[in-house]
């Protein structure tokens, strides 16, 4: 064999053997930067979210076309630089330990063998128990006869017109929570961010869970803790609890078929309804909802553009900003007016989304904290339209009610108070029912609103409960106080063949 051969193949051998070093090593490099990338990942969503794991298994299973990018793309142009310079770091000292043959440099190397291969299993069982994921497994594998004992079908016996009912315009307010008030009258900031509303409170019928004299609101139950699923509960009586594949929630021609809603009973009595929001309407399965229970029309983004409300390109934070929403609710409530049957509006703001909210022009500086002026800006806009609908001739025979749909799913504002600490606004202008127990001092979820609001447009809701909710203008005690918030709202977490059975 010549002198070039035995050269060749000595390198050839070399090669081989060291193969499988290469490959180890980018294995664990690979393992170590996913497993960072994780961590990163669930840190930044723990610090800015803060949001339980039913509302992000049902969020992600949602139709997601609509969405904001910039929620993607603020995530990871927060987190990025540190997940670069941290594997930046590990890969010079991991390859640099390879080469080096002393005691200390193996001491490196075997530590970031053990950093790299133990990154994923350590980020994914911090992810599960972060999460919650571990809780709501459980709660899905253990069946509830909640359903069975207390729940109670809307029909024509127990949901009764006597006389003329009223027009409904529901508004609800994105994220809006009572903790944006001054700590003096049962929030938690420093000033109050929303003046007008707490106002309107006070004037008005709003339900508390402070003493009396002090704005508080309700709890956010399991399965109402998004836009769809408070919008699900609030007029249905029942959580957001159905089974998924894929990104199938509302896209099917029968979504909640088996669930008697708030729309479905209006359209009974003749009610032309109306959702109007100023993004896609098909995100989170809201048209589903709305055309297939009360053969809702649906005005979003699209149909602004296409009327004119808009540039047919126009396209800000997620979809045009809420001062286009007021003026366009202002055009077809007096459309709706002009017809000769009872209207619904709901409408549904965005301005107040996470993360921090978006600053329009008519927001003002006065306060150091994004969110805050946000707030108060989304306040003062709130407290001219009430305005403008009592200025209107429909006013007398219309019923208003403002909510939040759930609380912040950020933690601007609210960083250091406890999620079921954090009350859910809620106001009844201009309502047809009196109440009969007390509105402070009171445990309720999204699922009270259901009978409560039908109550406070005029209807009978004979035995004050429909769905798992209790009319807050009656005496009776909600399930929440009946049973216990945290136990209800165990209950509600749980699987049921109940709710698979009759609500799908």
């Amino acid at each position: 064999m010549s002198k070039d051969n035995k050269i060749k193949e000595d390198n050839t051998v070399i090669e081989k053997k060291n193969r499988p070093n290469v490959i180890f090593t980018v294995l664990v490099s690979v393992l170590f930067l996913v497993g960072i990338s994780i961590f990163f990942a669930l840190r930044y969503f723990n610090n800015t979210y803060g949001i339980d794991f039913t509302a992000i298994y049902y969020t992600i299973m949602s139709p997601l076309k609509g969405t904001d990018s910039n929620v993607v793309t603020d995530g990871i142009t927060e987190i990025l630089p540190t997940i670069i310079a941290i594997f930046s770091f590990f890969l010079v000292f991991f390859l640099f330990s390879r080469l080096r043959r002393s005691r200390g440099w193996k001491a490196v190397k075997l530590t970031c063998i053990v950093l790299g291969l133990a990154a994923v299993p350590a980020s994914l069982i911090t992810t599960f128990y972060s999460l919650g994921v571990d809780d709501f497994i459980y709660a899905k594998n253990h069946p509830t006869e909640i359903y069975e004992n207390y729940y109670v079908k809307p029909d024509a016996d127990n949901v009764v017109a006597n006389g003329k009912t009223k027009n409904l315009i529901y508004i609800y307010l994105e994220s809006m929570e009572t903790t944006y008030a001054s700590t003096d009258i049962g929030g938690y900031q420093t000033e109050n961010y929303m003046p007008h509303l707490t106002a309107l409170a006070k004037e008005n019928v709003s339900f508390s869970d402070k003493s009396e004299g002090l704005l508080g609101g309700f709890c956010c139950s399991v399965g109402s803790g998004w836009t769809m699923g408070a919008i699900l509960s609030s007029t249905s009586g029942v959580p957001f609890s159905f089974p998924v594949e894929g990104n199938s929630i509302g896209e099917s021609e029968h979504f909640a078929s088996g669930l008697v809603t708030l729309g479905d009973l209006l359209e009974e009595y003749g009610y032309t309804q109306e959702f109007l929001c100023g993004s896609d309407a098909v995100f989170g399965g809201r048209k589903s909802f709305y055309v297939q229970h009360g053969d809702y029309d649906i005005f979003d983004l699209f149909t602004a553009r296409e009327q004119g409300f808009v540039p047919e390109d126009y396209a800000v934070w997620w979809g045009f900003e809420d001062l286009h929403l007021y003026e366009i609710a202002k055009h077809e409530l007096t459309r709706l007016a002009s017809l000769d049957e009872p209207f619904n509006l709901t409408m549904l703001t965005a301005d107040t989304h996470h993360v921090e909210g978006y600053v329009c022009s008519l927001c003002r500086n006065d306060y150091p904290d994004t969110t805050a002026n946000v707030v108060a800006c989304a306040d003062r806009q709130l407290a001219e339209f009430i305005d403008w609908i009592k200025a209107q001739d429909f006013y007398e025979d219309t019923v208003i009610v403002i909510t939040g749909d759930h609380p912040r799913m950020d933690t601007c504002l609210v960083e250091s108070v406890d999620y079921y600490d954090r009350m859910i606004y809620n106001c009844f202008i201009n309502s047809a029912a009196e109440v009969q127990g007390n509105t402070y001092d009171r445990v309720f979820t999204t699922l009270d609103m259901f009978p409560t609001i039908l109550e406070s447009m005029g209807f009978d809701v004979v035995g004050d409960r429909l769905g798992l909710g209790t009319s807050m203008f009656s005496y009776l005690p909600t399930l929440a106080e009946e049973m216990g918030f945290d136990e209800f709202n165990a209950e509600l977490q749980k699987y049921s063949d109940y709710y698979i059975n009759n609500f799908s």
